[in-house]
């Protein structure tokens, strides 16, 4: 916001406001993320460690879920860094 600051200076206060409020949500939407990542990341160990994966059953699948859950929070931290 600083850098973006002089030149947001037109905005009316709704516009001021409604981009506050999109940065707001962007922390919200980041956090849930990454409580996601944390909350997969637990589950995929604990299902290691109990044995509960046979090869090439569950992994792929983990995988690609993990992945697209990376680019979530990429992109979210992409939009907070324009926020912050």
């Amino acid at each position: 916001m600083q850098v973006l600051g002089p030149l947001i200076e037109p905005l009316t206060e709704q516009q001021r406001l409604n981009i506050y409020n999109l940065g707001q949500s962007c922390q919200q939407a980041e956090d849930a993320l990454s409580q996601g990542m944390d909350k997969l990341r637990q589950t995929l160990a604990d299902s290691v460690a109990a044995g509960q994966f046979m090869e090439g059953t569950y992994i792929p699948q983990m995988t690609s879920a993990m992945d697209k859950l990376k680019a979530l929070v990429s992109f979210v931290n992409q939009v907070d860094i324009l926020f912050s």
